[in-house]
């Protein structure tokens, strides 16, 4: 979804599909060990935190 913010909470249930509880942390540390994969490979900022709400990709112009 380019330019629209998906929500912590969305991610969590497309990604684990699990009843078991998965720590807000979880998504946190696989996003930032996304982020280090991507940075390796030379593509920075691509995926973004809107705060407080979940992560984005910005839209590409």
């Amino acid at each position: 979804k380019p330019g629209k913010v998906v929500n912590r909470d969305e991610i969590i249930d497309k990604i684990w599909q699990t009843d078991s509880y998965i720590d807000d942390n979880t998504l946190t540390v696989n996003v930032m060990r996304l982020r280090k994969k991507l940075e390796d490979i030379n593509i920075f900022e691509l995926i973004k935190t809107k705060k407080g709400v979940g992560y984005y990709v910005p839209p590409v112009i």
